[in-house]
């Protein structure tokens, strides 16, 4: 019986630190995700650490967006790269802004990315990644995640998409559901297709009634 008892217990423990650890990564990348915002709003740069604690970071799959017209034609389209905390079978993902933690259960978008869907209009971000080391690190050391802001968010004429009615918002991604809701939640109709011979899956939002959006590319992240 002592045996037993020290087995669970020290299954228990494990499992508290590793829910501890994702949770401070959490925190950091809310921490991130505010440094990201700054640097959008004009700061020229800001870095972020994020002790791993024995956790995995690396650059993760990229998340692919496309706005399409009426005809199924592309008219703007950019895909991001995304950076993951990963702990077993728990990760927190750092997508263009946005916040989303995963676990068995589901994923759930706890920080909203940048811009926003009107009734009329919208603003996406488009913001490069640029890995300043290896492609994943890991164990005891310290992660610095710098964003740097890399143009001026005047000057995004060939950006501007003017008289853009009947279009559709596309998302290529392993986590529909987190983009799904956020989208959903701001007014559009969207659903989810199945994509056949790959892993992920396509966000379709309709965007009726929207005559102008703006896709403004300026900024970098990086980790190392």
């Amino acid at each position: 019986s002592v045996g037993i008892v020290f087995t669970v217990g020290l299954g228990g423990l494990q499992d508290a630190r590793d829910t501890e650890r994702v949770t401070n990564a959490e925190r950091a990348f809310d921490v991130l995700a505010e440094n990201y915002r700054d640097v959008l709003a004009g700061t020229p740069s800001r870095s972020t650490q994020i002790r791993l604690s024995g956790a995995d970071m690396r650059a993760g799959d990229d998340v692919e967006f496309e706005v399409r017209d009426g005809d199924g034609n592309t008219t703007a389209s950019w895909s991001v790269t995304s950076i993951v905390f990963a702990v077993d079978d728990e990760s927190i993902r750092f997508v263009n802004g946005a916040v989303i933690r995963e676990s068995r259960d589901g994923a759930v978008m706890i920080q909203d990315p940048p811009g926003f869907v009107g009734a009329d209009r919208a603003l996406f971000q488009d913001v490069a990644f640029k890995n300043g080391g290896p492609a994943g690190v890991g164990g005891e050391r310290t992660v610095q995640v710098r964003t740097e802001h890399t143009s001026n968010p005047d000057n995004i004429g060939s950006n501007v998409y003017e008289n853009t009615t009947d279009r559709e918002l596309w998302i290529v991604t392993h986590n529909p559901e987190p983009w799904r809701t956020y989208y959903g939640d701001r007014g559009l109709s969207c659903g989810v297709t199945d994509l056949a011979g790959d892993d992920r899956d396509r966000v379709e939002c309709e965007l009726d009634g929207l005559d102008r959006f703006v896709v403004v590319d300026q900024g970098s992240i990086t980790f190392s």
